[in-house]
């Protein structure tokens, strides 16, 4: 009889890591140099709110932050790089850059699942209620907040809207990144002293540590594919790692 642990290693559909990207702010600030920033500082920064509540973040009070959040994939390794670049539909273009996290590793670090709530109409569907009463637990809790009751950024709501996205398809628009796989962190991210890989180009990696001023170890380039990936992780020779003498 196989034991779950021994089926899932042998599911390619799942991976064993979570993966965040970086990607470029503005024209002065690139994807590598937010990875440079990362491994200065050890820390994966929270800063754009998301989920079912983001509207209520407040940018100028930071006790009404509360919904901003580090994303994650669950992606397999050899797969990030279908992650990167421009993706139809997708408002932003994610770089080659980043960190891997074992998935256990992210758990014990408070990273979570989202939960995706699909919001596509359809006539005779009940599926109405779960949002709806989302909705209606929302307004009411910043209804509390305004009247005095009770801060919205302290109730129990606030804590878990942060992890639900809406989904679905439209008559003229759609939002269908379920297949992302997305996890979430609520506020900024510790990146740990070990259980991480570093993730950028290869022919950047010179530059990066230099940026850096310490070796980011281990890395791999997102590009790689996995049998490349196996044998760079194994330390084997740049010579020996091609089908071409």
């Amino acid at each position: 009889m196989a034991s779950i642990r021994s089926i899932l290693h042998r599911r390619t559909d799942l991976s064993t890591f979570v993966v965040h990207l970086t990607r470029r702010r503005n024209e002065s600030y690139s994807g590598q140099d937010a990875l440079v920033d990362i491994a200065r500082s050890r820390r994966l920064e929270a800063r754009t709110p998301l989920g079912w509540a983001k509207a209520i973040d407040d940018p100028n009070d930071a006790s009404r932050q509360s919904q901003r959040v580090v994303c994650f994939s669950e992606t397999p390794l050899e797969h990030i790089n279908l992650m990167i670049g421009h993706i139809d539909g997708r408002s932003i273009e994610m770089e080659p850059y980043g960190v891997a996290l074992p998935k256990l590793k992210a758990r014990k670090l408070g990273i979570n699942p989202v939960w995706y709530i699909d919001m596509t109409p359809e006539a005779g569907s009940n599926r109405e209620w779960l949002s709806n009463s989302l909705d209606k637990m929302k307004k009411e809790l910043v209804a509390a907040d305004a009247a005095g009751i009770s801060p919205f950024h302290k109730t129990i709501g606030a804590k878990l809207f942060p992890f639900m996205e809406q989904m679905g398809t439209w008559s003229s628009s759609s939002k269908e990144f379920w297949w992302e796989r997305e996890w979430r962190h609520v506020g900024d991210v510790p990146i740990p002293t070990t259980s991480v890989i570093w993730l950028c180009p290869e022919g950047e990696i010179d530059a990066i540590n230099d940026r850096v001023g310490a070796p980011l170890n281990p890395w791999l380039d997102p590009r790689w594919g996995l049998e490349e990936i196996i044998a760079r992780l194994a330390g084997f020779p740049l010579s020996d790692v091609t089908p071409f003498n």
